[in-house]
């Protein structure tokens, strides 16, 4: 078998040289070859920058789910103090799922990642997926029937989904995919550096370790990591071609996309009706998402049935999907928070705070606020109260204005931002706010 060609150090600013460097970064590393390689040659590429480690985080997360976990763990720390990094351990804690451990040790460890950044003011968490890893996750999504988007992958810049007080992001960044693994380890047996063997790698039981047990078969296919990850990086491109075009319906200029300030979606018709078939499905997702609150995927075939009933004769009906009521009229689909669902939670806010409230309204107070505020959904009290003193817009439905976000001190309603009562004054005198998330979604213009 022929040597996987060396990572020689001009390569390493053709890897690491668009990301930011210092405070603002922190490596996830578990120990495995393709995370320690990538601590290592990031390392080398901050030396050859003159620039120091000691200003970047490794983060270890300990899963707790082998005995020699903790062991590890340890063995991580040592070598990134070598290295001249910082370096934290993140234990999960608590009850471990019986079933679906994969998919549940991810999300706890993307959650104490992120959790971590936004405590250290880190905004790039650099992860060590490889080509590999890419070739795999396309092939499982083609036995998936995915579409577009699920072949196109994994990106080399996305935003965490993980909500963080404050309404902080925080960008996943893999400048390793276009790396395959056999070159990483070979990088490290050339540096004279040991990695971490994880056995679960190559337990039957997971899709992953079947599909890299038939990387051999799958390359003599022609099915080879890099090959599929060329075509992943063109689907890619197929992609923000397409999320470019939605962006362009749904811009204020073109008027085919209303978004309302109290929380619900209003698209033309006609003018969805004319888009092609994979573009008005984007459209219809973008609306799900913001006017359900959930930034949970939708299921492909329901949205499918859907697209196809929204554009045929029917001049009127309604449908729930992702927790979103679509109301069918001649003109326009409407889209709100599903009616029956339950109300957002209830949120403490003290003075210059701010968060996401309920998936849709991001919520804020003063600097000056003397004392917290209560956010919680107006439900049928508060509306019944904000009825007797405001004028409230007659061609909104009860159900949009129950859920929106009201400003509370214990029982009494101080504020509704969205409707500017009790008064403008008022509003502004204690610093008070709620925007309908898809109007200005914080902190995410910059990740274009």
């Amino acid at each position: 078998m022929t040597s996987p060609p060396p990572i020689e150090p001009e390569a390493l600013a053709q890897l690491f040289g668009r990301l930011p460097a210092g405070h603002r970064v922190a490596l996830a590393v578990s120990g495995g070859g393709d995370s320690t390689a990538l601590m290592v040659l990031f390392a080398e590429w901050l030396s050859a920058r003159a620039l120091s480690p000691a200003e970047v985080l490794v983060l270890t997360v300990d899963h707790g789910l082998r005995l020699n976990s903790g062991a590890e763990a340890q063995w991580v720390a040592r070598l990134a103090t070598t290295l001249g990094y910082r370096h934290a351990i993140l234990p999960w804690l608590g009850p471990k799922p019986v079933t679906g451990i994969q998919a549940a040790a991810r999300a706890a460890r993307y959650g104490l990642l992120a959790q971590a950044m936004y405590a250290a003011g880190r905004d790039h968490l650099l992860t060590a997926h490889t080509a590999d890893d890419q070739a795999e996750t396309l092939l499982m999504r083609l036995a998936r029937g995915s579409g577009l988007d699920g072949l196109a992958a994994m990106a080399p810049l996305t935003p965490l989904e993980v909500p963080l007080a404050g309404g902080a992001t925080v960008v996943l960044a893999r400048p390793l995919l276009g790396v395959t693994k056999a070159r990483l380890e070979a990088a490290l047996v050339r540096r004279g550096i040991g990695w971490l063997d994880d056995s679960s790698n190559t337990a039957a039981r997971f899709e992953r370790s079947r599909l890299r047990a038939a990387a051999e078969t799958l390359a003599a296919l022609g099915l080879s990591a890099d090959k599929l990850g060329l075509s992943a990086r063109r689907l890619q491109r197929a992609r923000a071609a397409l999320e470019a075009a939605v962006a362009a319906f749904c811009s204020a200029e073109a008027g085919h996309y209303r978004v309302d300030a109290l929380g619900y979606i209003a698209i033309d018709r006609a003018a969805w009706r004319r888009l092609p078939d994979d573009l008005a499905l984007r459209v219809l997702v973008k609306a799900i998402a913001a006017a359900g609150g959930t930034p949970s995927p939708v299921p492909l075939a329901k949205l499918e049935r859907l697209g196809e009933v929204l554009a045929g004769s029917r001049r009127s009906g309604s449908w729930t999907l992702a927790r979103t009521a679509i109301k069918l009229g001649p003109e326009r689909i409407i889209f709100e928070r599903e009616p029956g669902r339950a109300p957002g939670p209830e949120l403490i806010l003290g003075a210059g705070q701010r968060a996401l409230w309920d998936g849709r309204f991001w919520v804020a107070v003063g600097a000056k606020l003397d004392r917290p505020l209560a956010v919680r959904a107006l439900g049928e009290c508060g509306l019944s109260q904000l009825n007797k003193d405001a004028s409230l817009p007659a061609a909104v439905s009860r159900q949009i204005m129950r859920g929106l976000p009201g400003f509370w001190q214990e029982t009494a309603l101080l504020a509704v931002p969205s409707v500017r009562f009790p008064s403008e004054a008022v509003v502004r005198r204690y610093g008070l706010s709620a925007v309908f998330a898809p109007m200005a979604p914080p902190d995410l213009e910059r990740l274009a």
